[in-house]
């Protein structure tokens, strides 16, 4: 279970397990939800596209876990299903908010004018 509980079990293997890289799984979640909380509050097109591609992300780290979890360790975890259940309410909420958000600016964009 320890393998895949640093670097997703896979940067040791390219990196080394010296590598800065290297970390807790929970690391890089911590980090993923602060980039989805700080993001959220912006409007940009830039925020949006980022909010969408790292839970695209999340969602193939949650795949990849998911599998390693229950065909690999054969085991069930609370905690690791929830997880990966609000990696996949993230993602839908930032597709939608996509999706809103570019009806809005097209329906705010300056008209050509007509000749």
């Amino acid at each position: 279970c320890c393998r895949w509980g640093r670097g997703f079990g896979l940067v040791a293997g390219f990196l080394g397990s010296h590598s800065l890289f290297n970390q807790p799984n929970s690391i890089f979640g911590i980090a993923f939800y602060i980039l989805q909380i700080l993001l959220g509050f912006s409007n940009s097109g830039l925020a949006v596209i980022a909010l969408l591609g790292s839970s695209l992300v999340s969602i193939a780290g949650s795949l990849y876990l998911a599998y390693i979890l229950f065909f690999v360790l054969h085991d069930f975890c609370v905690v690791c299903i929830s997880t990966y259940l609000l990696n996949s309410v993230l993602l839908f909420l930032n597709y939608k908010r996509h999706g809103y958000l570019n009806q809005v600016w097209q329906n705010h964009a300056p008209k050509a004018k007509r000749q």
